[in-house]
C-alpha cells in the first residue's frame, strides 16, 4: 500500500475522531445544562402575572396570586412594595396595587422592562449556573427559586427563602430616562445596568446568610472583613466574572486601589481607623458614594470593603483548604487579619 495513501487514511481518521469528540462534548454540555435546568424550580415571572390582571379585576387577580404564592406575595407586598394594610378588607392594598399595575406610567415602565429583558433566558442561564455552585458549596441550603419583579425602583434584588428575586426595573441601563427623574444619584445610575443583574443577585444571596456585625457594635475592621467575605464567596459562585464587577468598579477604579494599596493601608493604620467602633465616623469608608470621603482624588467609593476583600483573599490563599462554609463562620475581623498576615 503506497505510503501517501496510508498517511491520508490516518489524517481522515484523526479528523473523524476530532469531529466525533466535539459532537460528544457538545452533547454532554447540552445534556448537562438540560439536567441543570430540570433540578431548578421554574422562574416565577411575577411582573408578567401582575400586569395581565384586567383593570376591573384587580382585587380578584391579587387574591388569586396570594393563593398561588402565599409566602412570596406577602413578602412582595409588605417588604418590597412596602404596602402595610392592617384592615380586614385590604381596601388600601387593592387601591395601591390598582395604581401600581394600571397607572399609565407603570404600564409604560413594564412595557420597557419586557422589551429590554425579552431575552431573560440569557440571565437565567447564568443565574442557574450561580445557584448550581451555591448548592455545591452549601449543600444544606435549599436551592432558591428565581423570581422576577418590578417595584418602581425599589430593591434591586432580595433573598427570602426559598425565593431569590431580581428587580428588573433597576437594570434598564444608565441612559434610561426615568432614573434621573425619580432622584436617583448619578453614581448609582451608572450601576443600573444589566451587566450587574447576576452579580447583584449573588451578592444579596450570600449577604443574607450572615448577620451584619454592625448590629453587635462592630469595629471598622469587622465590617471590612464582613463585606470582604461576601465579595469573595459571591465571586466563587461566579468565577468567570471579574471581581471588580461586584464592586461596580471600572478597570481604572480597580487599578487605583491596587496602585495605592500600601498608602490606603497606612491611612487606616495611622488614622487609628481599624478599631474605631463608631459607625457614624467610619461609614464613609464602606458605604456607597461618588467617592470615598477622606481619600485622595481618583479613589472610588467603599475602599474599606476593597481592603476587606484583600484581607480575606490573602487568608484564603494562605489556607486554601478552608471551605466556604467555614469561611462564613469566622466572625472576628482581627482573627482574619492576624492569620492572613496581610500587610501590603
Amino acid at each position: 500500500m503506497p505510503f501517501i495513501f496510508v498517511v491520508n487514511m490516518i489524517r481522515k481518521y484523526l479528523k473523524f475522531l476530532v469531529i466525533l469528540l466535539g459532537v460528544v462534548l457538545f452533547t454532554e454540555q447540552c445534556n448537562s445544562f438540560d439536567e441543570q435546568k430540570q433540578k431548578f424550580p421554574p422562574t416565577i415571572r411575577l411582573e408578567q402575572e401582575l400586569y395581565q390582571i384586567p383593570k376591573d379585576k384587580t382585587a380578584q387577580g391579587i387574591e388569586q396570586l396570594k393563593e398561588k404564592y402565599p409566602v412570596l406575595m406577602k413578602f412582595y407586598l409588605q417588604a418590597v412594595l412596602e404596602i402595610v394594610d392592617t384592615s380586614q378588607s385590604q381596601e388600601y392594598t387593592m387601591k395601591m396595587m390598582d395604581d401600581f399595575i394600571h397607572h399609565p406610567q407603570m404600564v409604560s415602565l413594564n412595557d420597557t422592562v419586557q422589551l429590554l429583558m425579552k431575552n431573560f433566558s440569557v440571565y437565567e442561564k447564568e443565574l442557574h449556573q450561580m445557584l448550581s455552585n451555591y448548592h455545591r458549596y452549601f449543600p444544606q441550603k435549599p436551592i432558591p427559586q428565581l423570581v422576577t419583579y418590578t417595584s418602581q425602583f425599589g430593591p434591586k434584588s432580595f433573598y427570602y427563602e426559598p425565593f431569590l428575586g431580581v428587580g428588573l426595573d433597576l437594570y434598564l441601563g444608565s441612559d434610561f430616562i426615568y432614573y434621573p427623574s425619580v432622584g436617583i444619584p448619578n453614581f448609582i445610575i451608572k450601576r443600573l445596568d444589566s451587566k450587574y443583574l447576576v452579580t447583584d443577585a449573588a451578592f444579596n444571596l450570600i449577604q443574607d446568610m450572615k448577620e451584619e456585625p454592625l448590629k453587635r457594635g462592630a469595629k471598622l475592621l469587622d465590617m471590612m472583613v464582613y463585606y470582604g467575605k461576601i465579595y469573595y464567596i459571591a465571586n466563587e459562585l461566579l468565577p468567570k466574572r471579574e471581581v471588580r464587577d461586584f464592586f461596580y468598579y471600572s478597570p481604572e477604579d480597580w487599578k487605583w486601589c491596587e496602585d495605592n494599596e500600601k498608602e490606603i493601608w497606612s491611612f487606616f493604620i495611622d488614622g487609628s481607623w481599624l478599631y474605631n467602633s463608631l459607625y457614624v465616623n467610619y461609614s464613609k469608608f464602606i458605604n456607597d458614594g461618588p467617592t470615598t470621603m477622606g481619600m485622595p482624588q481618583g479613589a472610588p467609593d467603599r475602599v474599606g470593603r476593597w481592603v476587606g476583600y484583600q484581607i480575606v483573599k490573602r487568608y484564603m490563599d494562605k489556607y486554601p483548604n478552608t471551605t466556604l462554609e467555614e469561611l462564613m463562620k469566622i466572625d472576628s475581623g482581627q482573627a482574619f487579619l492576624t492569620a492572613s498576615k496581610y500587610k501590603p
